[in-house]
């Protein structure tokens, strides 16, 4: 019989890829608040990625919470200006303990899933990804 704790080894043993959710929700900078709300509603995810409309960089990430402070104080009307996250990159062959080192560190709840020098997206992993691979 398998243990939790093999079981969980096991799993932080897979890569990034499999795990992760795949695509990205991104938004320009320049897109309003409500946008924003708009876009994490319409796809039904935790945080949607703001991108530099003209180089497609990205520039942060905007979590449910995020934009609803946004909101409810007022203080910011564009999604550059809600970023309540920074990007951090991982590989997608990278190993699901290292994404776990990275998803434990304080403020970081999202990890854009890229190849080193393309910098696009292919995926998005979070901690809730990991979770139901545990589960």
């Amino acid at each position: 019989m398998t243990t939790l704790r093999e079981a969980t080894h096991g799993v932080l043993a897979r890569e990034v890829r499999e795990v992760m959710t795949p695509g990205v929700v991104s938004v320009p900078a320049d897109a309003s608040v409500k946008q924003v709300h708009a876009a994490l509603v319409a796809h039904r995810v935790h945080a949607v990625l703001v991108v530099d409309r003209k180089s497609g960089a990205p520039v942060g990430w905007i979590n449910a919470a995020g934009a609803l402070r946004a909101s409810l104080e007022g203080s910011a009307h564009t999604a550059g200006q809600a970023v309540c996250e920074p990007v951090h990159a991982i590989s997608p062959s990278a190993t699901c303990r290292e994404a776990v080192q990275l998803l434990l560190e304080p403020g970081v709840t999202h990890l854009l899933v890229a190849h080193e020098h393309s910098g696009l997206g292919e995926g998005v992993l979070s901690d809730l990804d990991v979770l139901r691979v545990l589960s």
